[in-house]
């Protein structure tokens, strides 16, 4: 199931599992059901979003219920769990009403998240971060924004991600004025 809630900073994608993520959902927060493993990050890499929330599934043997939290560390994605025993694995509205974070990669730390915290309070406390849209210049002087809504991080990894594509535009990084605009201008 997807569900979106609308808040004052912007909206929140609920999905029961990570499977679900779409192309729309990049560069958004999306709260979701889904074990914090490593499919679950191979999942998420394909439309990396803002900021991603799994369940912890008990963590497991070798730390195998948040493995994705390093891997989505690493493309600039703020990525926490909730415990399993805060919120049912498989609900994505369970982790949003009722989970607890139990773990966070080191950039959900710098936004201000903290083990206890609900999904909505870390959400709202880490809305004082800058955010910044990915921008192109292409061969005819034409000026996009290409991704927007997005962490310095991610926006970088993005940057370098279209950069070895090979094309000859130039890309950069600019911090965003005005959140109200529509994510995807081209």
């Amino acid at each position: 199931m997807r569900q979106t809630i609308d808040l004052p900073f912007g909206n929140v994608r609920i999905l029961d599992s990570i499977a679900e993520l779409c192309p729309d959902d990049r560069g958004q927060i999306v709260v979701c059901g889904s074990h914090g493993g490593l499919s679950a990050a191979d999942y998420t890499q394909g439309n990396p979003p803002r900021m991603a929330f799994f369940n912890d599934a008990g963590v497991g043997k070798h730390q195998a219920g948040i493995a994705a939290l390093a891997v989505l560390e690493r493309v600039g994605v703020i990525a926490a769990t909730v415990s399993h025993t805060t919120a049912c694995i498989g609900e994505g509205m369970d982790t949003w009403r009722n989970g607890r974070l139990s773990h966070l990669n080191t950039l959900a730390q710098r936004a201000g998240f903290r083990c206890g915290d609900t999904v909505p309070e870390a959400i709202e406390r880490s809305q004082t971060l800058p955010v910044y849209r990915l921008c192109r210049l292409d061969d005819n002087g034409n000026r996009f924004v290409m991704l927007r809504h997005l962490s310095y991080p991610q926006a970088d990894s993005e940057r370098l991600r279209f950069e070895a594509l090979g094309h000859k535009q130039s890309y950069w990084i600019e911090a965003e004025t005005d959140l109200s605009q529509p994510r995807h201008e081209q």
